[in-house]
């Protein structure tokens, strides 16, 4: 463990036995060559310069340190961190981490390794707002830090970072403090020092990018003199180009507007031209511009937005303010190079200031910050070869907060232990108030005698130096010069890190900050957004003053006002609970693995590291009063009850085991050291997270058995209204429901009474007009028979005066008369009625399928052929001779499946030709019965133009007259027949009547039209190609027409399943895609490849697209019919005729598609198809009632449902 300890140090160094500054420093380099450059020294971390990258800053070394107590790990600036986090969490203080130095320290670099991890251990919740704190970082250090001889990134003001944390932890914002930016640095640098890292990053960037060059007027580096660039030493285009890059991001984070970088670039390169110009002089009273000076005047003023005039009158006079009046005054040549230095200090200063307060607008958190840590990063003591008037600045810094930390470790530590009169070793450190006191101490002081010769007319530096030596030449801590021979220009003073000489040259003049009140005001006016708005800008010091513009009383003096903000700082810090990181230098080359003891030596003395290790080690940094350790710790105790305080601590101190060397008791504070006061926190939060998770586990119980009641009254109260909500619906869709079926109900029963009224009133005309034409009949027949009579008289009277004269010759004639006689009985038999051929049609029905409907109409056709043959016996009998009347062939009307018996009986035959070729054409059976169907006047022309008239001819007379009279005469005596026939008859008609009456409408129009002319109108267009995807025959365009299928083709069958869109066109996409699906089932299942569940499926998925989408009805029923015509299989017909019969039941097709002769097309196939069909008799049954259906629009209610046939 020994060898372990030597080979990697002592991490905590309070815990060293022997502890003087040589095993200190000793330690320090133990650790330091082993790449070690955090230690302990209690609480507080030193820090030694490693001057390369170490791996130790990484993501996962954060997540290592997070929620770890300080000690727990290796000492790291990490660990610090989070113990500051830590407090924020657990006491809600502000928190403050100071870190001090010498200049190269690695100040800065700590500052960013402290913010980068409370960024991480809260980006979870902030990101954003974490983001823009880093990259103000970055602007801040581009424009305020630049290398130093001791410093490569020094930074050349002082900032303090309050990072602000809302009631959660969680970071809100940031607000930035600045302090002393080093104007100087500007205009001047010393041998080996850079400029600021923003004009060499803007410079570079101008030479890699050639439009930043001529939008800003930028040259090489090596152009500008206010850029110390010698040719030994040249600048790193490429990196200093990325730089420019990172900081134009930085303000893209920060969400400055593109026009405000532009205008803060344009001031640099303003700056920067401003070096260039160089004055010539003028009888040595005034000055004006060289040949050389025309080009940067032009670039200045184009590149600030100023009239030539006015900046040159800026250049070369001077203004005076005298009791408000105003005085101008030329410039000497001397006077206007300062000039010119003071207008680029003061343009530089006020864009820095300008900057922080727009980096403080972006991310202050508002109201939001209930806490905060504070992070300073201040500039370390200074001591070069030429120190001025800001290396005093940087010092007094240091002595104040050298103060403080011997205030808070030392001096308030032990007077504490006084009062509360415990037992303690004192502890002596080093005090600098009488170094303080030098220089800020009123009324006679450093600062207050240089306040003083700023506000003489005539002050000077060398006035202001003589002032100070009779001041303080017998103070311990001034010095007036190392040699006399520089007592006129120097003086010095011992401040805790060492003595310091200042040359008291521009000290005057530094401290009243010229403003340059004229130039800001011609910048008033400037063109450019940016410069306008930054010349309104005002400096904090001007903000309160009284005093009128102008005046010299007006300006606030730079030494005050840093020494406002110096205390301002310091009240804050102690108002929080202060973290400290001493950086320290290892060597003064900036070299890696050098460590250089003497240095380090020197750094350890004016720290106060021994001081600071006596103390910690032997004092009680833990102070709690008796109230709060008892409410604090009260907890770890099983007895409440507090009657002696003093006893109770006691009891709670006893419960950790301490010595009593560990802790001691105050008469109102107790101090405890780190090791019982980590012990107590141990257990306290064990005690406390125990009692916490028996409250959540309660607090849980409680609140989600409440949550589970409210949950369940909530569920109950959506039942009880989703189930009222889903009666009262089925209640309206049940009333709606009834209402509908109601008015249906009602509509047949009011047409079914309109058709019978219709009827009744068609009869009874039709009786009226009948009995009107028998009545025309009588009284023409009666006239005729009388006319018969007389010429048949006068016949005989010829005949028998013809016989007589025959009777002679009687003999020679009787093979004659044998002869005539058998030629006019063949001529009676030949004119006879032929009924069998009349009737014959009616065989046909003998071969149908047993229909109830025509099963009925059949036996009425016997029975009326039956009560024909009856008058035709009665006839026979009567011995009636009359001619046969060709009638012709009957025809049918679509629609009717046989030839009910006629309604009344025929008219006796005429006496007179005329009478018979005008009134009494013979009239088909069929039509008598369905005379109402036939109201087209075309369809009845063309019937009764096949309808054969009678031929009477003048010798049928005499053979007709006996007959005729007896066939009236048995028409009217047999009226029981007559009245039985008609009401049979009316029954028919009425049957069928109520039936066609239903779409009366699609009957009435009996124009169709060819299949063919359908598909050329209607039909999408096909493509010959295989690629049959309804995307691909959507895409494609301009094919010619040999590559389309005709539309012919499209009607007749096809071997393919696969079309590429629908046959009719369709507005709906997903309609065409079904359409295609749908004909690749039919064609399966036309060919059978499924088993009969399958086909069963694909029959229901038709027929139910069918009935959910109207607009696939005639598709379907175009599908079917393609499919039946010139089909080459027998059974794959039977097949598709099958569901073109179901789908007929299901839905009828379009009134479109029914006029357009599919109709016609289905009845003529399923004609020839029905005499086809022999042996599944149920099944043609079936389709001839489909047919009946097809016709009748509305199937008639049969005996054989779908259910019964499949």
């Amino acid at each position: 463990m020994m060898s372990n300890d030597r080979k990697i140090g002592i991490e905590d160094m309070i815990t060293m036995s022997e502890i003087d500054e040589i095993n200190i420093n000793q330690n320090l380099y133990i650790r330091y060559i082993s790449d070690i450059i955090y230690t302990y020294t209690g609480s507080i971390l030193i820090a030694v310069n490693p001057y390369k990258n170490i791996n130790i800053y990484k993501k996962e070394h954060v997540f290592e340190y997070h929620r770890c107590k300080l000690g727990d790990l290796s000492p790291h600036v990490f660990a610090l961190a989070e113990a500051a986090y830590t407090n924020i969490v657990d006491d809600h203080t502000n928190q403050a981490c100071v870190i001090s130095g010498e200049s190269g320290a690695g100040k800065t670099e700590t500052t960013k390794f402290i913010l980068q991890y409370l960024c991480t251990i809260t980006s979870n919740t902030s990101s954003w707002i974490q983001q823009q704190i880093l990259e103000a970082n970055t602007i801040l250090e581009a424009f305020g830090n630049a290398r130093t001889i001791r410093n490569d990134n020094s930074s050349r003001f002082g900032k303090f970072m309050q990072v602000c944390f809302d009631d959660y932890n969680c970071i809100k914002g940031c607000v930035i403090q600045d302090y002393l930016l080093e104007q100087s640095r500007i205009i001047f640098q010393s041998e080996g020092e850079r400029n600021y890292h923003i004009m060499y990053h803007l410079v570079a960037q101008g030479q890699k990018n050639i439009h930043i060059a001529k939008a800003f007027h930028l040259r090489p580096p090596d152009f500008y003199k206010y850029l110390n660039i010698t040719s030994s030493e040249q600048i790193n285009i490429n990196l200093e180009s990325i730089k420019f890059d990172a900081v134009t991001m930085a303000f893209t984070v920060l969400q400055i507007p593109q026009y405000v970088i532009d205008g803060v670039f344009k001031v640099l390169s303003s700056i920067l031209w401003l070096g260039n110009i160089q004055f010539m002089d003028i009888d040595g009273e005034g000055c004006d511009f060289s040949n050389s000076d025309q080009e940067a005047i032009f670039n200045i003023s184009n590149l600030l937005g100023l009239k030539r005039c006015d900046f040159e009158k800026v250049l070369l006079i001077r203004q005076i303010n005298v009791r408000g009046n105003i005085t101008e005054i030329p410039l000497k040549i001397k006077e206007a190079v300062e000039n010119r230095h003071a207008m680029a200090k003061a343009l530089y200063s006020k864009t820095f200031t300008w900057l922080v307060t727009k980096i403080n607008n972006c991310t202050n958190p508002g109201q939001d910050g209930a806490t905060f840590l504070g992070v300073l990063d201040i500039f370390g003591f200074e001591n070069f070869s030429h120190n001025s008037f800001e290396q005093l600045c940087i010092n007094y810094t240091n002595e104040k907060l050298h103060k403080f930390f011997n205030h808070y470790v030392f001096a308030l530590e032990q007077s504490i232990y006084k009062q509360e009169e415990i037992s303690f070793n004192h502890v002596e450190f080093t005090d600098n108030s009488q170094c303080l006191e030098v220089i800020e101490k009123p009324p006679r002081c450093v600062f207050k005698l240089l306040t003083e010769q700023c506000h003489l007319p005539k002050g000077s530096d060398s006035a202001y130096l003589s002032n100070l030596h009779s001041e303080f030449e017998f103070h311990p801590n001034y010095i007036k010069g190392n040699d006399r021979r520089h007592w006129e220009t120097e003086f010095g003073i011992k401040h805790y890190a060492g003595s310091v000489i200042y040359v008291v040259d521009g000290f005057v003049e530094k401290n009243r900050d010229v403003q340059q009140d004229v130039l800001f005001h011609y910048m008033s006016c400037s063109e450019d957004m940016f410069v306008k708005d930054l010349s309104n800008y005002q400096d904090h010091q001007f903000i309160s003053s009284s005093y009128p513009r102008g005046s010299s009383k007006s300006k606030c003096t730079v030494s005050d006002h840093f020494r406002h903000q110096l205390q301002s700082l310091i009240d804050v810090l102690q108002n929080t609970k202060p973290w400290y990181v001493r950086c320290i230098k290892p060597n003064l080359t900036k070299r890696p693995n050098n460590y250089n003891h003497s240095l380090v030596l020197d750094q350890l003395k004016y720290l106060g590291v021994v001081d600071i290790i006596r103390i910690r080690r032997e004092g009680f940094p833990i102070h709690l009063s008796r109230e709060d350790f008892i409410v604090k710790y009260k907890c770890l105790m099983t007895d409440k009850s507090v009657e002696c305080p003093h006893k109770y601590i006691k009891d709670i101190l006893e419960i950790v085991n301490m010595s009593n060397t560990e802790w001691q008791l105050g008469k109102s504070i107790i101090f405890l050291r780190s090791k019982v006061h980590q012990l107590l926190e141990n257990k306290r939060k064990e005690k406390l997270c125990k009692s916490a998770l028996i409250i959540q586990k309660y607090w849980k119980r409680f609140y989600w058995f409440n949550s589970f009641l409210h949950i369940k009254r909530a569920v109950l109260k959506i039942q009880h209204a989703y189930k009222g909500w889903r009666l009262r619906i089925h209640f309206i869709r049940m009333r709606r429901s009834a209402i509908v079926i109601q008015s249906h109900l009602r509509g047949v029963f009011a047409r079914e009474v309109a058709t019978a009224l219709r009827e009744m009133r068609r009869v009874d005309e039709e009786m009226k007009k009948n009995d009107k034409m028998y009545e025309q009949l009588n009284t023409i027949h009666t006239n005729n028979l009388a006319d018969c009579e007389r010429l048949i008289q006068e016949e005989i009277d010829v005949l028998a005066h013809i016989s007589d004269n025959a009777q002679s010759l009687s003999k020679p004639f009787d093979k004659d008369n044998n002869s005539k006689t058998t030629s006019t009985e063949s001529l009676i038999h030949q004119d006879s009625v032929d009924l069998d051929n009349i009737f014959a049609f009616l065989g046909e029905s003998d071969a149908t399928i047993g229909n109830p409907l025509l099963e009925e109409i059949n036996n009425d056709m016997n029975n009326l052929v039956q009560d024909l043959n009856e008058e035709i016996d009665l006839c026979t009998q009567n011995e009636v001779n009359f001619e046969s009347l060709e009638t012709g062939k009957s025809f049918t009307i679509k629609g009717a499946p046989s030839l009910p018996e006629p309604t009344v009986p025929p008219p006796p035959p005429p006496t007179s030709s005329n009478i018979i070729k005008e009134e009494l054409k013979p009239e088909p059976i069929y039509e008598a019965i369905n005379a109402n169907k036939l109201s087209n006047t075309k369809r009845v022309t063309s019937e009764n133009e096949n309808c054969p008239t009678h031929k009477i001819t003048k010798e049928n007379v005499k053979k007709l007259l006996t007959p005729s009279c007896s066939i009236f005469v048995k028409y009217q005596i047999d009226d029981e027949r007559e009245q039985r026939r008609k009401q049979r008859v009316e029954k028919k008609i009425h049957e069928l009547n109520f039936n066609d009456n239903r779409h009366k409408d699609v009957h009435n129009d009996d124009s169709f039209y060819n299949i063919l002319e359908f598909a050329e109108n209607y039909f999408n267009t096909h493509e010959l190609s295989s690629d049959n995807h309804l995307i691909s025959t959507l895409a494609r365009k301009g094919r010619n027409n040999s590559d389309l299928r005709g539309k012919h083709e499209m009607t007749m069958f096809s071997k393919t399943d696969k079309i590429p869109t629908s046959h009719i066109h369709m507005f709906d996409p997903e309609n065409v895609l079904l359409s295609c699906n749908m004909f690749r089932e039919l064609c399966k299942y036309m060919r059978g490849e499924h088993n009969v569940e399958k086909e069963l499926q694909i029959i229901q998925y038709i027929i139910g697209l069918g009935i959910e989408r109207e607009e696939l009805r005639d598709e379907i029923f175009i599908q079917c019919i393609r499919q039946t015509r010139s089909n080459p299989n027998m059974e794959w017909t039977d097949r598709i005729w099958l569901i073109m019969c179901l789908c007929i039941v299901a839905f009828q097709p379009s009134k479109l598609l029914f006029r357009n002769g599919a109709a016609k097309q289905a009845v003529q196939t399923m004609e020839l198809y029905k005499s086809k069909i022999t042996k599944d008799m149920d099944k043609t049954q079936y389709v001839l009632q489909s047919v009946e259906h097809h016709r009748n629009v509305y199937p008639n209610c049969d005996k054989k449902t779908l259910s019964s046939h499949f």
